[in-house]
């Protein structure tokens, strides 16, 4: 069973800060790659932002970071967490299993005789108040865990179906009702712009790829999520709009606007 601070001595945030520029360095390496063939964050199994066992969602750099480590380690859903959150369910880390860092700020506050004043009564003063405070910000790590790296599926069967039920991707429907524009439907057809567009599979995301000069969006179904007549047509606005933005990305090579 892996330990419940396995990989966060010292200062953890410090460490969790260079672990994220770390997975930033890797992930464009991978981009400049010439089989880089999906988007920015893969993920095609389930639909949905990371969140905790007990169903809050994270957000900022936490939500982004743990939804590109779920890609990358192929989890099946982007729910995690922690060592003593496993124990309450009566399930365990498995073994040799490594921890993913949550980080969140806090201060450190003392006034001008040292004496230590909570976060929570400095955020609740006046700005004159602060003023002979001296507030110094700090990051704080705390280590988690996917599902996957746990044995929850087997002792909480129940719990994990809901999880699973919860992320799972809506079935495709069809174009019918959506906004249609005649000229692009046929300038894809005939793949008459600057570079391909590929618009005929199911993607986890929208964008242009320079090492292969291709543009590539979803298709158009992926878009049709409304739920009323003005909502679905808008939702085939939204697809051409997409594919539009992507298509301005492409016109940055050397040989067409040569920008940036």
């Amino acid at each position: 069973m892996a330990s419940g601070t396995d990989g966060f001595s010292g200062n953890a945030g410090q460490q969790a800060l260079d672990r994220f520029a770390q997975m930033m360095i890797e992930r464009m390496e991978r981009m400049k790659a010439d089989d880089w063939k999906q988007g920015w964050i893969g993920g095609a199994g389930s639909a949905g932002l990371p969140q905790n066992v007990m169903g809050r969602n994270y957000s900022g750099s936490n939500s982004f970071f743990l939804q590109l480590h779920s890609a990358t380690k192929g989890y099946e859903l982007p729910v995690f967490l922690t060592f003593k959150q496993a124990h309450n369910f009566k399930a365990h880390v498995l073994k040799g299993e490594k921890a993913f860092p949550v980080i969140y700020w806090d201060i450190m506050v003392r006034d001008k005789d040292g004496k230590k004043i909570s976060s929570d009564e400095y955020r609740s003063m006046s700005r004159e108040e602060r003023k002979n405070l001296d507030a110094i910000p700090f990051i704080k790590a705390f280590p988690v865990y996917n599902l996957d790296q746990t044995n929850f599926r087997e002792v909480q069967p129940e719990r994990m179906q809901k999880l699973i039920d919860r992320f799972k991707v809506p079935e495709l429907r069809d174009t019918r009702g959506m906004y249609a524009h005649g000229a692009l439907d046929n300038m894809v057809a005939g793949q008459t712009w600057l570079c391909p567009i590929q618009a005929d599979r199911k993607e986890s995301g929208a964008y242009y790829s320079s090492s292969r000069d291709i543009v590539v969006v979803p298709m158009k179904e992926q878009f049709n999520k409304g739920t009323t007549p003005q909502e679905i047509y808008r939702d085939g606005m939204e697809f051409y709009s997409t594919m539009l933005h992507e298509m301005a990305h492409s016109t940055m090579t050397p040989e067409r606007l040569n920008r940036e």
